[in-house]
């Protein structure tokens, strides 16, 4: 795109478009103009004033070195099927280096917290601008009416699409999908429906989960790790759930300086909850050389077995009412719905649990679950990424439960699928071994026409450690509150 063009635009159409237009005695007419032409001159406000639907909601001052910071709203369909319907706008944050830069797409599955800049893995390597796209109904990306009427996959895969096509005009080069988690689902899922409006995809540590109760998990966590290990998890479950009396109120007690109540699930539910997928969390959240020798013995006093519980597993962040009501209601719905969730293993506990069968996402929504699973939804975009996606990574860890069913890729599609040895719910493609971690970044640099020096990368990398860094609240550690599973 032309953007000496851009710059003839009329001084109104600018300001309008950047929502800098004069109200009442808030600035003189000769303040507007200046406002305006300084507005025109800017090159990427400009450009972003091109796009139809896209508002600047703020530029922030930017962290990220040689980079602007920016807070966008893109207006959305509530219902992709009816265009012409209700509308709500979705919260996007924006890193720009330079119009002729490669664009990484990060999908959030979530809220997009802005109040802490972030740049991907790619984004940082490619030396790429980066939109960091918010979830439909999470954070502040929520359509008005009732409740969750039109969350499911496609709606939200419409969502990226019109972002993508609004977006490329001005963004012209190559562009690169890339999120963690539930939010590499969110990029895998885009291309399922949209495989040509991005130039490749990285999806991160994201399983493809056939119901909402399915069994494959329990066998994962039956296999997984050592004997001796499994052994030590078992018992410590089952010695929170023998001293659960005395430990819901610590749990209670322990949780209180963030707020948290359970008036949803019950406390004691709850925690009982939390014994039940301990051995879940412990090979999700928690690298396996920092957490084993912290893992209590059954002869633990009561302080060491809820300090583990909550400030490392951080169980009871799962099933309290903000996460429920306001945080990750939306993620439970989906799970009942279309996306899947774990069994988990009942049998070893099966003599201390009072409430058996009742921990399923169905129960942990803010509103009632009305319409039944998608059974086959998920086993048909994993066999079609499989046999048709193209210039595709997938990247898991080799303990973490949610690479029970991991999604593949064929070579001859340029696609491709990595596991980190011993590696959790936090890996990245900096924790693969040097030749897979060269192979696949190769092939990023490959889709995004940027040339790769492996000398650079190599020296850029950080060790293969998977240790987690202790200033970042969103890894294991002491009053951590982590995302649900």
């Amino acid at each position: 795109m032309d953007f000496r063009r851009i710059r003839t635009f009329p001084v109104a159409t600018i300001l309008l478009a950047l929502g800098v237009a004069a109200c009442g005695d808030a600035s003189s007419p000769d303040e507007d103009v200046a406002a305006a032409q300084s507005a025109v001159n800017d090159e990427l406000l400009a450009g972003l004033a091109t796009i139809p639907g896209l508002t600047v909601v703020s530029e922030n001052p930017s962290t990220i070195p040689g980079a602007r910071f920016l807070v966008l709203r893109f207006e959305q369909p509530v219902d992709h099927h009816d265009p012409q319907g209700p509308r709500f706008t979705q919260k996007i944050a924006l890193v720009h280096r330079s119009f002729d830069a490669p664009m990484s797409m990060l999908t959030g599955g979530y809220s997009v917290w802005t109040g802490r800049q972030v740049e991907s893995e790619l984004t940082t390597a490619l030396g790429a601008n980066q939109i960091y796209v918010e979830h439909r109904y999470y954070g502040e990306s929520v359509p008005a009416g009732p409740a969750y009427e039109h969350l499911n996959i496609q709606q939200a895969a419409s969502d990226i699409h019109r972002i993508v096509q609004a977006m490329r005009p001005v963004y012209t080069d190559r562009w690169i999908s890339n999120g963690s988690s539930k939010g590499g689902m969110t990029s895998i899922y885009h291309r399922y429906y949209y495989p040509d409006d991005v130039d490749g995809t990285v999806a991160y540590v994201s399983p493809s989960t056939y119901s909402d109760r399915d069994p494959r998990y329990v066998k994962f966590i039956r296999n997984v790790g050592t004997p001796e290990l499994r052994a030590r998890l078992i018992a410590f479950q089952r010695e929170l759930l023998k001293r659960r009396d005395t430990l819901v109120p610590m749990m209670q007690a322990g949780v209180a300086q963030w707020g948290l109540t359970y008036d949803v699930v019950g406390a004691d539910r709850a925690f009982e909850f939390g014994a039940l997928e301990a051995s879940f969390f412990f090979w999700q959240f928690c690298p396996l050389e920092v957490c084993e020798p912290l893992l209590p013995e059954p002869t633990a006093s009561d302080a060491e077995l809820i300090d583990f519980y909550i400030n490392w597993l951080g169980a009871p962040f799962n099933y309290d009412d903000d996460t429920i009501n306001i945080h990750y209601g939306p993620y439970f719905y989906q799970s009942a719905t279309q996306l899947g969730h774990p069994r988990f293993d009942e049998a070893p506990l099966k003599d201390l649990l009072r409430y058996p069968g009742e921990d399923l996402a169905r129960n942990l929504t803010p509103v009632p679950v009305t319409i039944p699973f998608s059974h086959g939804l998920m086993p048909l975009i994993e066999a079609r990424t499989r046999a048709h996606g193209e210039r595709m990574l997938f990247i898991y860890g080799e303990y973490d439960p949610w690479s029970t069913s991991k999604f593949e890729g064929r070579a001859k599609n340029d696609s491709f699928q990595y596991v980190v040895p011993g590696g959790w719910h936090g890996v990245r493609i900096a924790h693969l071994p040097e030749d897979e971690r060269l192979h696949a970044m190769s092939r990023i640099f490959e889709w995004a026409d940027v040339p790769f020096d492996p000398s650079v990368f190599q020296a850029a990398a950080s060790p293969a450690s998977l240790a987690p860094e202790p200033v970042d609240d969103e890894l294991p550690g002491p009053f951590s509150r982590l995302p649900p599973r």
